[in-house]
């Protein structure tokens, strides 16, 4: 799941720091998985829930790069009950934007 800097503040107000959670990916930061399951998924529920990162609140609306539009994942296993709206599609576009531009603005910085 990609994490914006807002993000990180939010769960770093929660008590954890972010070595513990956040991976950089060639600049993309995102939160650590341990097992195939984000760190903060017990197995039951997400520890984190009313500070999750806006990637995992949209879910599961993700980009399609191949396409340049917002979908519903296809790994998603409920993917079936949801409806992409307007809405969700504009959110998902709005969070990929300042993704990139956060991201283009730590390699210019390194």
């Amino acid at each position: 799941m990609p994490l914006s800097e807002e993000d990180i503040e939010l769960i770093g107000r929660s008590g954890f720091d972010s070595s513990y959670f956040v991976v950089n990916r060639d600049g993309w930061l995102q939160l650590k998985t341990h097992d195939g399951r984000c760190v903060f998924n017990d197995g039951k529920k997400c520890l984190i829930y009313e500070n999750r990162p806006e990637g995992c609140r949209i879910y599961p609306v993700v980009y399609d790069e191949d396409d340049d539009s917002a979908t519903l994942d296809e790994d998603c296993p409920h993917r079936d009950e949801f409806e992409i709206s307007k809405v969700d599609r504009e959110m998902g576009i709005s969070l990929l934007t300042r993704l990139k531009e956060e991201r283009r603005q730590r390699k210019s910085r390194s």
